[in-house]
């Protein structure tokens, strides 16, 4: 009977432990960087109620974000992403946007958890479709699926920042 609470106090503290590890950002890479989540939370709700020329206008948006932040750290962790971000388009089928999206939420899914980009932006993931995002908790408490419209709540929150 010991064991569960000393277990419980254990994953707690490797719990936190993990959050404590997000590397900080300097001031100026911070606010570009939380600016490009911002913009990426617009991008995942417009796959939310998808809108693909709203899709393809953020995406730009976001790319060009993107290139105002100059630590080349994370740089290097957006080099794909933004390359992706332009294959994002109103033409394209919902099925290869959501493969484009899903490229760069592998990046921004790296950086909330590698960095501390402050509070509100966590990892989500859906087992079904097998794929990661990012999602504002703040704004929204539950899971907003941007890849299957067919079950849109479907998923959970893996962090808690």
């Amino acid at each position: 009977m010991k064991t569960i609470p000393f277990f419980i106090l254990f994953a707690l503290l490797l719990t936190s432990s993990f959050a404590a590890e997000r590397k900080p950002l300097p001031k100026d890479t911070k606010t570009k960087v939380v600016k490009a989540l911002d913009l990426n939370d617009d991008l995942h709700m417009a796959f939310f109620n998808y809108d693909g020329k709203k899709i393809e206008s953020l995406a730009q948006t976001l790319k060009e974000q993107l290139k105002k932040v100059k630590n080349e750290e994370i740089k290097k962790v957006f080099k794909e992403a933004m390359a992706t971000l332009t294959q994002l388009s109103a033409k394209a089928t919902r099925e290869e946007n959501n493969e484009n999206f899903f490229k760069v939420s592998r990046a921004f899914v790296y950086i909330v958890n590698r960095y501390d980009v402050g509070e509100g932006y966590n990892e989500y993931t859906c087992p079904m479709v097998k794929k990661k995002w990012v999602q504002n908790s703040k704004k929204r408490a539950r899971v907003h699926n941007p890849y299957a419209p067919e079950m849109p709540h479907c998923g959970g929150q893996v962090t808690e920042y």
